[in-house]
């Protein structure tokens, strides 16, 4: 391989956005609301998209529940989404898994206006406790 070819993929490979490291769910009084009293369990790099019966977003930090049933799968995108007055979320992917590093975007309800769009991190499942 020659230099040139070495250094324009070294470069290309720099210009790649990491995936933020993920840290752990900021707790707040509305996400508590939201969680009750269920537990923790370990994140998970992804979702199925079908298991998917609602999702909640909320702002300060920007977070989306999802619901899947017993289920609830916190996300909290690492640098935020700018979230106001409950958007609209819009999610494309090749697959019927929604995972850690796919890009959302939001929408504002009333004027359908975009607000920003942003990465996922990991979704932290909450279950009822036992």
């Amino acid at each position: 391989m020659s230099i040139r070819l070495s250094a324009a993929l070294l470069i290309a490979a720099a210009s790649v956005p990491a995936v933020a490291a993920d840290v752990p769910i900021v707790r707040t009084p509305a996400l508590d609301k939201l969680i009750g009293d269920r537990v923790a369990g370990a994140p998970v790099d992804c979702i199925d998209l079908p298991r998917v019966r609602s999702s909640d977003t909320l702002s300060n930090p920007d977070t989306i529940v999802y619901r899947t049933g017993q289920l609830l799968y916190v996300n909290q995108p690492a640098g935020g989404c700018g979230f106001r007055s409950d958007p609209i979320i819009v999610s494309r992917t090749p697959s019927t898994r929604l995972c850690r590093g796919d890009i959302i975007s939001s929408v504002d309800r009333g004027s359908r206006m975009p607000m920003g769009s942003c990465g996922l991190g990991t979704f932290t499942p909450y279950a009822k406790a036992k």
